[in-house]
């Protein structure tokens, strides 16, 4: 077809040619030319769509590190869930090195080599993985969480089964919630390279109560930590729901940590033979708990029993107490828990003279002379193991506690609870 090539008045070409016949119509040649214009409009978009679309493959960044893994308000990487779905999933930091195969380049494939590789067998070819997320490589690291649950024990000192104690045990996810396991997965999972801090709380605790302030005092304790050491934090449940008026109530729970302290006893002389840096944790009770606990690791005797086993001495268990609702007499040469400085490397101790349960301390006695080492602070220790006077760090915190027996108070307040307890992490994993 012959012609010129003319543009009408507001056309686009666009580089398309579209030719005029002066012997047809002038309506005809525009319908022709309208629908010339519009076949090639259409196909130039099929084309320009088609090229974006490849382009933006070639163009597509890596996938990012998912947020939940960096964004935890706690400036600490949480651990993921799924090292918990069963016992056998756990992970130990010192075996966390992931060895991933180097990534084949573009630049690669032409080489000889890369034709040798492509004759072999599909079973035998290594196939290039992406970088694992640094994140990820720290949470396989990160800490851990276990529940020791006594509460359907026995408290009766007579009737312990200190043989192999039925402890209920629990592994723990960052929120509280409870996933199955058992003392062989606690006792197996042992790190001498990891501190294992038992935290055991004070009186007037259920259940779940026990979960949350356990965690909330992880919290605490980890926005201190001096570095990146990770930790196994344990919970010690005890059996100290409110049963009845207050008076009453508090002199029974002050015999049921001679039942404990058996208990724990037991489980501290398994770190030890395992060879587990352990650190001790107690609020009100749960100081006398852990107190106690040393005691008969030593040797000791709590409500006319012992653990039946040869004493341990010198175990150097790191030990941190807040308000401890223990005589203040207790941990002398001649006192209740005298053994048990004899496994204790250093302590931790806040205290309060304003505190008001412990004030009263002496009705929980039934001594007009007792008075709680939470309430007037530490005064005369035994030895260590090796004969040296045991080293404490105390601090009276009645100025920001004030008269109450509130563990929250001294991690929330002034009194720096959170940052004297983590020096804990890093004492542990040393001897002074």
């Amino acid at each position: 077809m012959s012609g010129t090539l003319t543009a009408g008045k507001g056309d686009v070409c666009h580089d398309v040619l579209v030719w005029l016949d002066p012997r047809e119509p002038i309506a005809a040649q525009k319908a022709r030319r309208s629908i010339t214009w519009t076949q090639h409009l259409s196909m130039f978009a099929v084309c320009m769509i088609v090229t974006l679309s490849t382009g933006t493959a070639s163009r597509a960044e890596p996938s990012q590190t998912p947020d939940e893994w960096t964004s935890a308000t706690e400036q600490f990487l949480p651990t993921p869930t799924s090292l918990f779905d069963s016992p056998i999933s756990t992970i130990s930091h010192s075996d966390a090195s992931v060895e991933l195969q180097p990534a084949i380049s573009g630049n690669e494939t032409n080489t000889p080599a890369s034709s040798a590789n492509a004759s072999t067998s599909p079973s035998s070819i290594s196939l290039a993985m992406p970088a694992i997320p640094s994140s990820l490589s720290t949470d396989l690291r990160s800490d851990r969480f276990w529940l020791v649950n006594t509460r359907h024990l026995t408290c009766n000192t007579c009737r312990m089964n200190l043989n192999q104690p039925n402890f209920r045990i629990h592994r723990l996810d960052r929120c509280g919630r409870r996933l199955p396991s058992g003392l062989d997965d606690y006792l197996g999972s042992m790190d001498p390279t990891r501190p294992r801090i038992i935290y055991i709380h004070g009186n007037r605790r259920d259940a779940p109560t026990a979960i949350s302030q356990g965690l909330f005092v992880y919290r605490q304790l980890v926005r201190h930590r001096p570095n990146d050491q990770p930790i196994d934090w344990v919970i010690w449940s005890w059996p100290s729901e409110a049963d009845s008026l207050f008076l009453s109530d508090v002199r029974e729970k002050a015999q049921r940590t001679n039942a404990q302290g058996l208990y724990l006893a037991w489980l501290l002389r398994e770190h030890v033979v395992r060879s587990q840096p352990s650190g001790l944790i107690g609020f009100s009770f749960g100081g006398r708990v852990v107190s106690g606990g040393l005691h008969a690791l030593a040797g000791g005797t709590l409500g006319r029993r012992t653990i039946g086993e040869p004493p341990i001495t010198g175990a150097n268990i790191d030990v941190g107490l807040l308000a401890p609702a223990v005589d203040s007499t207790w941990l002398s040469s001649n006192g209740y828990h005298r053994l048990a400085t004899q496994n204790i490397n250093r302590m931790v101790m806040l205290y309060n003279h304003r505190d008001i349960a412990l004030k009263y301390f002496k009705f929980v006695a039934g001594n007009s002379k007792a008075k709680a080492l939470g309430y007037v602070g530490p005064r005369c220790f035994a030895p260590r193991y090796d004969g040296t006077p045991l080293p404490i760090r105390a601090r009276d915190c009645a100025q920001t506690v004030g008269n109450h027996h509130s563990e929250k108070r001294y991690y929330e307040r002034t009194c720096y609870a959170g940052r004297e307890m983590a020096t804990l992490i890093d004492s542990v994993m040393r001897v002074d």
